[in-house]
């Protein structure tokens, strides 16, 4: 048995995530609204089952692990990645069929619930290929760029922005006249997550990465302290040196007194599998750890 947490009211962190599964199960089984209720058509009929499942598939032990793991940031069903995985698929088959401006609806609903699952089976939605989150014509490319900023700048935290950013990352190779621009306003602006998601959104691009685009952001973002902006820079490099370690070894060795911050270390004291200079450091807390199994 796991060791009883404080206790406040006569209850610990278990008995109190309890209490709150058991009062929303009850909510939706008599049909008392919940806090974020859905409103209706096809976005509400989707949280309506994903509820149902995510209510049975709920873990009350692994709420509390999950909700300290994210410094207690948010709320937990106690369902972990592999599980959701599985109840997403379970449900994405006819999101495959719904028009865009209805999973964009979707995604807005899902960011306005409390439990984390909501959001992550969000960015199960933005990751799958069969699912269009914009349609053809630029209204709805603007709709969808709107969209996934407000997402960024909601709930905001390394486990949801990342994965948002590799959406960015898509819908700017798809049209790179009309989000270059908008990347270009990103990278000045005010938000750190958003000038975090301008230097990541490439990583996925390997030899296709605008390099001039890359080095100039993080040029522009090496004085700052911040600890996602570091990582996201040393983040960045690190992947485009495996495609590219020439360059990225010339820029490194031009810029380390201006980028030797990034990524809590001086990027010529940290070396990759490639012997070149690098400047990131795997953290247990970012997404850079490929074995996370929350998100």
């Amino acid at each position: 048995m796991p060791k009883t947490k404080k206790k406040r009211n006569g209850l610990s962190e278990v008995q109190r995530y309890q209490h709150r599964r058991l009062t929303r199960a009850e909510g939706s089984a008599t049909g008392v609204p919940s806090t974020n209720p859905p409103r209706g058509g096809a976005a509400a009929s989707f949280l309506t089952k994903i509820t149902k499942l995510f209510l049975e598939a709920a873990d009350a032990q692994k709420a509390v692990g999950m909700k300290k793991y994210m410094r207690d940031q948010f709320e937990f069903y106690g369902i972990q990645a592999p599980c959701r995985r599985a109840i997403s698929k379970q449900v994405f088959q006819q999101l495959r069929n719904e028009d865009p401006e209805t999973i964009r609806e979707i995604l807005e609903l899902l960011w306005q619930q409390n439990e984390r699952e909501y959001q992550h089976i969000g960015l199960d939605i933005t990751s799958d290929r069969n699912i269009a989150i914009c349609g053809s014509s630029k209204e709805e490319y603007t709709a969808a760029v709107g969209l996934l900023r407000k997402l960024i700048t909601t709930k905001s935290w390394w486990d949801t922005v990342d994965c948002l950013a590799g959406a960015v990352g898509t819908l700017a190779k798809q049209d790179s006249a009309l989000m270059n621009p908008i990347i270009e306003k990103w990278i000045k602006d005010e938000n750190m997550w958003i000038r975090r998601v301008a230097i990541i959104h490439q990583l996925q691009y390997k030899e296709d990465t605008d390099k001039e685009k890359l080095f100039r952001f993080c040029r522009l973002c090496a004085h700052e302290e911040d600890f996602f902006i570091r990582k996201a820079i040393g983040w960045a490099l690190r992947q485009y040196s495996k495609c590219n370690p020439k360059d990225v070894r010339k820029f490194v060795e031009e810029h380390d007194e201006n980028c030797r911050h990034s990524a809590s270390g001086r990027l010529s004291n940290m070396r990759d599998v490639t012997g070149m200079p690098t400047s990131v450091q795997i953290d247990p807390n970012q997404s850079e750890n490929t074995s996370n199994r929350y998100v």
